[in-house]
């Protein structure tokens, strides 16, 4: 992968790193194996663009909006620490994609288009 062999993205290796990361809408967040298994048991990963897309057609175009409001309400009322909160928000701006069998590559949604 180009972005992997330029150096154009930010390895973390903890949670603290990642909300750094995703609070300065890096392009391109590399989770390092060391740091995999805890990120995908603990955050809420981001829904694909198909199954975004189903779920929109499903609600008539209301998901969005009524998804926007509600989340916050969710989140906000979840068990969970401050820290992971504030990535699992975050993250609804980025897209995911298995590198390799240890890594995973996170990216802004808005460079699939």
């Amino acid at each position: 992968m180009d972005i992997l062999e330029n150096n154009e993205h930010v390895t973390v290796n903890n949670p603290e790193e990642l909300l750094m990361a995703v609070k300065n809408k890096k392009p391109y967040i590399l989770i390092s194996s060391d740091y995999k298994d805890e990120f995908l048991e603990n955050t809420d990963l981001p829904l694909s663009e198909i199954e975004i897309m189903g779920f929109e057609l499903g609600a008539r175009g209301n998901a969005q909006l009524t998804g926007g409001l509600l989340y916050p309400i969710i989140n906000f009322f979840s068990k969970g620490s401050k820290v992971q909160k504030q990535i699992d928000s975050r993250l609804r701006k980025y897209t995911y994609k298995k590198t390799s069998e240890h890594d995973i590559l996170l990216y802004l949604r808005h460079f699939d288009y």
